[in-house]
């Protein structure tokens, strides 16, 4: 009798299934006793199968040892085929263990989409590909069953790019199941890389007949295929590789494994169940390449994403062992090359560079040696293989200095494969066959075995003849355009991408320039519709740079390309940006753009995203993760990222969001945030090499879920200094998080702003209690609250607390009454870090001021800057006011504007003298009902206190009477005026003399504003005056003025006159 169990229990996961036979004998009417199953989670499926003699006992327990010895030797022979990497070696021929250099790979599940036309290697680029609701798995996990299905999965594609893993994650997992250590419910794994299969001798085969080719070890293939209780796993390495089309819906159905048939056939009928109904099947492809299997017979699918940031890490660890962490510094400073180095085919090519580099120069110089390009990584590339081929064959020329000598001699191998390279890439042609190395002359034992791969063993009886690739799509597009580069500048052929007789004939006696080569190719990738020449555009404008040039001096027999080459070609490429292509291709200009480290991507970016191509399609998922890419790989400056440049809807925003960690200031203002979009948003705050200081999330709404994502990195994160969360309306809960990142002794942030958010009584104390134990704040506003004064109570007995450091406190728009002034007021004589406190638009009135004078009198206060704009001020209080000021030596900005102060209460005011200790500078008293009257007191003040260097009148009614009178304290002040401001106090061209005569006698002014007076064309002369005789003065604003047209015209060119001037009409 025999057993059979799927355990859930293993060694590797919770969930892994495992295999269990028991057999025993009993006796005819006895009771069999079954075997007892310990720390199993999870339902145990048992199979009992009896035998109705003893010969039969014998023949199933035969049977089932002779099986067990099959797959012994089988994973025997998988073992040794799979537990070395000979590809992505720094030196042709090299092994390395796959249990030694395996660096997991980030794989997600989702659902079979379909893929856009697009270059894969923008896909490469697209830094957060991951759709919302796909969940990570883990490459052992794959067959296994998730909790919303009832059995495993029959049928997985996994697809994946170009040297992005797919084959190395399926050697690992064999090497896993060979060792015992993964896929424990699977019986046999049979492995069929499909670039093999494109060149087995016979047109037909059955399914036996392909395991005995493959594993002749294997004898009875039939009989072992045919039981359902043997489960057997046939692996197809890259679809995207065969040379036959799947097609479902015409395809013959068969259901004998031992019927030949066509390969397609065979698949066909494999996938869909045919034959081998109870067998599963791993296919793993490109994109492209995997649209060709119906959603409809996929179980799952599952797609390799490369690395991520940490596995590029420790990628860079396990290869570059003793420097991984000098050549980590200089990789990070590349964003480009960090981001490319997703697809670990790149992370070797830039690993062997640089590690090349590390040999040949000193810590300083590796800094300036280090490719800032993709073009450049794949130039020093070729260099690197060129000497490690020298090395190989003794020569022992490896000098920088001898490099030139070196290109020249290789230079007909190198054209020779350049050429294979360019004309099999515009057939789309990646797989070479002998005769194609021959037809071009192209020998692999004299340079190309760092570039190119051999598919098929040598040893290997299975097959007649061999095939070759180069290692990784993008370096066979390199070579392509290095074959162009060198054509045009040997002057053989000045233009291989040349079309038509006219065109080759026009060629030969007027030889184009580089740019118009670049040209060609530009105007023919922009309009494929595969995008198969975008990474071939790429290296040829990267060839045309003067880095590349000099790399490569030694190849080029003439006088390379000028600058104005790769000049010219941004210039074409800018006005391609305006013409209607495909986005796809409209972003591989931008790239292109980074290879020719044009400075301005990012507001070329913007403006196709306004007005441009990208303003007029619908932008689709990917290309948003492809715009991230070109900003985080641009020249241009990364100060700010505003989200309103980029018309995102608020479900794509989070393919963006990966770029926050570049930029110094990132706006997010009024969007709606998902749960998905903030946690990208915290993952790039969490990186190490975040750049990130100031966050603003001014009228967005998200969830609690992602309030404790957001907090949890502020309270680590110490590069973010300022967080903006107004209009966010947080609740209690929120608030809570938010008080305990205050109270956190990591926490850095200085600057919070939660203006306008209703914050309650509850909240403010909550909120208190963070700001009581928080060292680090400098600044908090929480104006538009409609704060009463119970709640600023709470915050001020926080501010009082010895650790509370804050500065600058912002409660204008309020409700505060004069009852809550003597809690401020107790604020202003404890805390001393305190320098600005602005209660604008609050309820203050005579009483409340008054209270808070007696707290500017004392001499612990430390207030530098005081509004008390708009607070139902009178008079009545500006005595008291004055006697404050006069007393406090801190106070250098008082705003009491928008009260009615009126002239009693300015000739209060101006009681101040030099014989008291004020140092005044800023003085604004704006909308006070104030005339001519209070001129006189106002000229006295401005002579006897000299500190005052702004004063700000404006929508008084001082009329040109009232001016005269400041004049005459103008010219008679030991110190000028720094900034003015008269706006809209009805004055004319008759004061206009006076005011410019004495404003010019210091010739300090640097700000004047005299909008929305009369002045007229007579005072034109005046002005232009001022302009050349105050040789500070930034800003005039003269608009709303009763000048003629010809008049501004005259006012506009003053503009010209002098640099950094504005003139606002």
């Amino acid at each position: 009798m025999e057993h059979e169990s799927h355990n859930p229990s293993s060694p590797l996961h919770s969930e892994s299934q495992a295999l269990i036979r028991f057999q025993q004998t009993v006796q005819t009417g006895s009771s069999a006793v079954c075997p007892t199953f310990q720390n199993i989670k999870g339902p145990v499926n048992v199979t009992v199968q009896t035998a109705s003699s003893h010969s039969e006992s014998q023949r199933m327990l035969r049977d089932i040892v002779d099986i067990a010895g099959v797959i012994d030797k089988h994973k025997k022979v998988l073992r040794e085929k799979v537990q070395y990497i000979t590809e992505y070696t720094s030196k042709p021929g090299a092994k390395i263990l796959i249990t030694e250099n395996f660096t997991n790979l980030w794989i997600t599940e989702g659902d079979c989409n379909s893929i856009p036309q697009r270059h894969e290697v923008m896909d490469i680029e697209a830094m957060s590909k991951q759709k919302p609701g796909a969940r990570s798995i883990d490459y052992r996990e794959i067959f296994l069953c998730s909790q919303h299905e009832s059995r495993p999965p029959r049928i997985i594609l996994t697809k994946g790019l170009a040297g992005i893993g797919k084959t190395i994650c399926v050697h690992k997992f064999v090497y896993d199941w060979s060792s015992g250590s993964a896929a424990l419910d699977f019986d046999f794994l049979l492995m069929f890389p499909i670039r093999e299969l494109n060149l087995l001798p016979e047109s037909k085969l059955s399914i036996c007949q392909l395991v005995q080719r493959y594993y002749p070890h294997i004898e009875d293939t039939a009989a072992l295929l045919k039981d359902p209780d043997i489960k057997c796993l046939f692996i197809f390495d890259g679809l995207d590789e065969s040379r036959l089309c799947l097609d479902f819906k015409k395809s013959p159905e068969y259901a004998d494994i031992e019927y030949a048939m066509k390969l397609h056939v065979l698949l066909v009928n494999l996938i869909k169940g045919n034959v081998l109904s109870h067998a599963s099947v791993w296919i793993t492809a490109r994109p492209a390449a995997a649209r060709q299997i119906p959603a409809a017979y996929i179980d799952r699918l599952t797609e390799i994403q490369g690395f991520r940031d940490e596995d590029k890490v420790e990628y860079f660890h396990k290869k570059c062992k003793g420097k991984a962490d000098m050549i980590l510094s200089n990789v990070m400073r590349q964003p480009s090359l960090f981001a490319m180095c997703y697809v670990p085919a790149f992370c070797w090519i830039l690993a062997t560079v640089l590690q090349h580099g590390m040999k040949s120069y000193s810590e300083t110089e590796i800094q300036q040696y280090t490719p800032r390009t993709i073009t450049e990584v794949y130039s020093n590339f070729l260099l690197v293989m060129i000497m490690y081929h020298q090395d190989k064959q003794s020569h022992g020329v490896t000098e920088r200095e001898k490099i030139i000598d070196l290109l020249q001699a290789k230079r007909p191998v190198i054209l020779s494969l350049g050429r294979l390279a360019f004309h099999c890439l515009k057939v789309q042609k990646l797989v070479f066959c002998q005769k194609d190395l021959e037809s071009f002359r192209v020998d692999l034992s004299l340079l190309c075995d760092g570039f190119c791969k051999e598919i098929l063993l040598q040893d290997e009886p299975v097959f007649q003849h061999k095939a070759y690739a180069f290692i990784h799509l993008t370096m066979q597009e390199y070579f392509a355009a290095l074959y162009v580069f060198l054509q045009h500048h040997m002057g053989q052929h000045p233009n291989p991408l040349a079309k038509g007789l006219m065109t080759k004939v026009r060629g030969l006696f007027s030889r184009p320039s580089f740019s118009d080569v670049c040209r060609s190719a530009c105007k023919k990738a922009a309009g494929s519709q595969s995008g198969h020449l975008d990474m071939f555009l790429r290296f040829l404008c990267g060839l045309s740079t003067e880095k590349s040039l000099r790399l490569l001096q030694g190849l080029s027999s003439r006088e390379a390309s000028s600058a104005e080459d790769a000049i010219r070609t941004a210039a074409y490429i800018k006005r391609t940006l305006h013409r209607d292509i495909a986005p796809e291709r409209c972003l591989n200009l931008f790239y292109c753009l980074n290879e020719l480290n044009d400075g301005c991507i990012a507001d070329k970016l913007k403006e196709s995203l306004r007005e441009g191509v990208l303003s007029t399609r619908d932008l689709e998922s990917d290309d948003y993760s492809a715009i991230a890419f070109v900003l985080q790989t641009s020249n241009s400056d990364m100060q700010e990222f505003n989200i309103a440049d980029y018309n995102v809807s608020s479900e794509l925003l989070w393919k963006l969001l990966p770029v926050a960690k570049l930029f110094r200031t990132v706006n997010l203002e009024n969007t709606e945030i998902s749960d998905v979009a903030m946690k990208q948003l915290c993952v790039a705050m969490k990186n190490s090499y975040c750049r990130l200081q100031s966050l603003s999330l001014s009228g967005t709404y998200f969830t609690q879920r992602s309030w404790e994502e957001l907090t949890t990195v502020i309270k680590k994160k110490q590069t973010i200094l300022t967080l903006d969360l107004s209009y966010t309306f947080p609740d209690y809960s929120a608030i809570s998080l938010l008080a305990a990142v205050l109270k956190d002794s990591e926490c850095r942030l200085q600057t919070l702003k939660l203006i306008s958010n209703d914050l309650n009584f509850h909240c403010c104390e909550e909120l208190a209690s963070g700001l009581s134990k928080n060292q680090s704040l400098v600044e908090l506003n929480l104006s538009h609250n409609q704060l009463k004064d119970l709640e600023v109570t709470a915050l001020c007995n926080a501010l009082k607390e010895p650790e509370c450091k804050l500065q600058i406190l912002h409660l204008h728009h309020n409700q505060i009454s004069s009852n809550c002034c003597q809690a401020l007021g107790s604020v202003l004589t404890q805390n001393q870090a305190l320098t600005q406190l602005n209660l604008t638009h609050n309820k203050l009135g005579n009483a409340g001021v008054k209270i808070l004078c007696s707290a500017l009198k004392n001499k612990v206060c430390k207030l530098q800057k005081l509004s008390l704009k708009h607070n139902n001020l009178t008079s009545n209080c500006c005595e008291e006011l004055a006697f404050a000021v006069k007393e406090n030596s801190e106070l250098l900005d008082l705003d009491i504007s928008a009260n009615k102060i009126t002239d009693i209460g300015v000739r209060f005011l101006c009681q101040i003298s030099t014989n008291h200790g004020s140092k005044m500078q800023c003085l604004r008293i704006s909308l006070s009902d104030l005339s001519a009257n209070s001129c006189q007191a106002l000229a006295t003040f401005l002579v006897e206190l000299r500190t005052i260097k702004e004063l700000h009148l404006d929508f008084n009614i001082l009329g040109d009477l009232g001016v005269k009178y400041l004049c005459g304290a103008f010219k008679m002040r030991d110190t000028g005026i720094e900034a003015l401001s008269l706006k809209r106090n009805y004055l004319t061209d008759e004061c206009c003399g006076d005011l410019i005569s004495a404003l010019c006698v210091k010739n300090t002014l640097k700000f004047l504003d005299l909008s929305f007076n009369g002045f007229t064309d007579i005072s034109l002369e005046l002005f232009q005056h001022l302009v050349q005789k105050c040789a500070d003065l930034e800003e005039i604003v003269l608009q709303a003025n009763c000048f003629s047209l010809q008049g501004c015209n005259k006012l506009a060119k003053l503009m010209n006159s002098r640099q950094k001037l504005q003139v606002v009409l």
